[in-house]
């Protein structure tokens, strides 16, 4: 190789590796820039993608329950508007959590005891779980929130829905209430594997039904969740929806009940101050047409939390506010039984012209078994014994039926068994027969004395004042198997079928009713004073009732038949009796009689039975004594109530019937 080729060869070799080396250092810049760059982008879309998590929130959205309805259309049960407080107590931190609630606890006027009850959920609380600080805010509570909420991080102030109860006290029993669900329901969901409705369970918006028909028909009336995407500032305040993102709830379908709003306020209103219930049942369809437990309580108290200091007031207090007594009190029958036993009497045979002399007192097997009239009654037949109560014509009535005889006649006129109505925590009460007697005393010998207490009304008999207005419903309907309901429409609501006819005795009934009649509508029957005279008329060709005041030419008065009772609580000793029994007057409140009455009317159209309850024989002086004297009175003014209102009566009025698209699918009886 030349001198002149080499040269020329270093030179090419000289500046290719320039070349080649400029070229690897400017793609090292540009690959480390792209580096950079890419590196850059990504710390960025992290940063938006985490601003973007801080300024929107996804929100769920509870839907609205089905509303309740009376039988002509009256809400029971709405979702109303309702602003609230609450707080992130991971937004607010643990050290500023304590500072924070006082703070808006300060704004609100909240006491210490709310204070430690919010600290002791907030701290509770999973990662960014909201609690709620406080609920159904006035409009200046709220907005004295909402104008800090700058200088309270992690708090927010917004407005949602709760449900309401228009009728309060009244309705609280048969309705019940909604809540938040508690810890133990969400890990019951979350135990069946259920993680999503875990976590919409977990939402302050989110109630469900804990008592009554709210919890009966919780699935057919909850509706279905929503939601939205919302913009949020620093403070966590709601400055924008996003369009577009959104899915509203789906309301849950109304229901109608059977209750008529007005004669439920007017029982409650009328047994105010006494321990008692009333239930009116139509005894044709079985509607219930009033299920009033006295006294009550007011449902929206529970809706949003009840203090513990309120509810150990309410469950403390000696007249069980909480206790639905129409079908959880059991109580002894006393002489309304004695309509049981005397239609089971004439089916074993008893004859028409059965008479016996009641000097005050029967004899059997060397026990004097005693009648309520010291001096006795004289000689009574059927009729009179059950106008007057006659307990020593009883007596040998249910010698003549027989124990088991009087059990299945008791059954069959709905005794002893429980509903399914929608209303939990219902009892069967006890309708004692021999095989009853060896489930609880084995081989012991069945005590022949036991027919006489049962025959009654005493003893071992237990009723709810339902299954007493359901036994009135079968005996003036003719012995129909009526079934009471709570619910006349809505979601899974079978159409209604006739009631079958039960194998009873026709004669018994005919002379009961007969009997009855004499109670309430005849001078010298035991209701008389309250019943015979209800001031309502009626015109025979519609059978339309009207106050007597407004009664034209030729309507008649409205009859009705009736059966008063009264169940001993305490047991009289022959010592006692010798000196004369203490009248209730005289007695601590919880050792008086509980006073008892059923009745149907109008006697020539039967249309509606009624059972009222006055425990210890009510708690005013007026009131103290036995059926005729505390709750004879009390089934006068509802049964007029219930008469007046009766849509045959009032020809404007019209029972409620659900839209087509609120009805629902019909799954069977609810």
């Amino acid at each position: 190789m030349t001198t002149a080729k080499r040269d020329l060869h270093s030179v090419f070799n000289r500046r290719a590796l320039l070349i080649s080396g400029g070229g690897t250092v400017a793609m090292g810049a540009i690959v480390s820039r792209l580096a950079y760059l890419q590196a850059e982008n990504l710390v960025t879309d992290t940063y938006t993608e985490e601003a973007r998590d801080n300024r929107f929130d996804q929100r769920i959205i509870a839907p609205p329950r089905g509303i309740l309805y009376d039988r002509f259309g009256e809400k029971l049960a709405v979702t109303s508007p309702d602003y609230r407080v609450f707080i992130i107590p991971e937004q607010v931190g643990v050290k500023n959590l304590e500072p924070t609630i006082r703070r808006v606890a300060e704004i609100l006027g909240l006491g210490e005891d709310v204070i430690q009850r919010r600290l002791r959920d907030a701290r509770a609380a999973k990662r960014s779980d909201i609690v709620i600080i406080r609920a159904g805010l006035r409009w200046d509570e709220f907005s004295a929130v909402n104008v800090r909420l700058p200088e309270l991080p992690g708090v927010r102030a917004d407005a949602s829905s709760i449900r309401r109860y228009p009728y309060d006290i009244a309705f609280a029993h048969p309705i019940g209430y909604v809540q938040k669900p508690n810890q133990r329901e969400i890990d019951a969901v979350i135990a069946e594997g259920d993680e999503r409705r875990a976590v919409y369970l977990k939402n302050p918006d989110v109630r469900v039904g804990k008592a009554g028909l709210e919890a009966y028909l919780e699935k057919q009336i909850h509706g279905e969740a929503g939601w939205r995407m919302v913009e949020v500032n620093a403070a966590g305040r709601v400055i924008d929806e996003v369009g577009g993102e959104t899915r509203e709830p789906v309301p849950g379908p109304g229901v109608v009940l059977s209750i008529d709003a007005e004669c439920q306020r007017g029982a409650m209103e009328r047994m105010a101050g006494m321990s008692a219930s009333c239930v009116v049942i139509d005894v044709v369809t079985g509607d219930l047409v009033v299920m009033a437990s006295s006294p009550g309580f007011n449902p929206n108290e529970f809706v949003n939390g009840i203090s513990p200091a309120r509810f150990k007031e309410l469950n403390e207090d000696q007249y069980k506010p909480l206790f639905h007594k129409s079908v959880t009190g059991a109580y002894k029958p006393g002489s309304t039984f004695k309509i049981c036993t005397g239609i089971a009497a004439v089916t074993g045979g008893l004859p028409e012209n059965f008479r016996v002399n009641c000097p005050g007192y029967y004899t059997f097997g060397g026990r004097a078994f005693h009648c309520w009239r010291r001096g006795g009654h004289g000689t009574v037949g059927f009729h009179d014994a059950l106008k007057q109560s006659c307990n020593v014509f009883f007596y040998q009535a249910g010698l003549h039926a027989g124990q088991q005889r009087i059990a299945d006649t008791a059954r069959m006129l709905g005794l002893g068994q429980k509903y399914d109505i929608g209303v939990p925590s219902m009892v069967p009460g006890i309708v004692p027969d021999e095989a009853w007697w060896k489930s609880k005393r084995g081989a012991e010998p069945f005590p022949p004395g036991m027919i006489l207490n049962t025959a009654i009304g005493q003893g071992d008999l237990l009723t709810t004042p339902l299954q007493l207005a359901v036994m009135m419903a079968r005996v003036a309907n003719g012995g129909k198997e009526v079934m009471p309901r709570l619910v006349r429409e809505g979601p899974g609501v079978a159409p209604l079928k006739e009631a079958r006819q039960l194998p009873l005795s026709q004669d018994g009934i005919r002379r009961v009713l007969d009997g009855i009649f004499g109670v309430a509508s005849e001078p010298g029957g035991t209701a008389y004073r309250s019943m015979g005279n209800l001031e309502l008329w009626y015109d025979p060709a519609t059978n339309k009732v009207v106050d007597a005041a407004t009664a034209p030419p030729g309507y008649k008065q409205v009859q009705v038949g009736g059966k008063t009772g009264t169940a001993q609580v305490r047991v009289i000793t022959a010592a006692e009796r010798g000196s004369g029994v203490k009248g209730n007057q005289n007695l601590p409140w919880k050792l008086r009689d509980h006073s008892l009455f059923v009745c149907h009317g109008p006697v020539h159209n039967p249309r509606y039975a009624c059972a009222i309850v006055v425990e210890h024989g009510g708690t005013l002086e007026q009131y103290l004594g036995g059926g005729s004297a505390a709750a004879a009175p009390i089934a006068r003014d509802v049964m007029r109530l219930v008469l007046l209102r009766d849509p045959s009566a009032m020809p404007a009025a019209k029972i409620a019937e659900l839209e087509p698209h609120l009805r629902g699918p019909a799954k069977g009886r609810a």
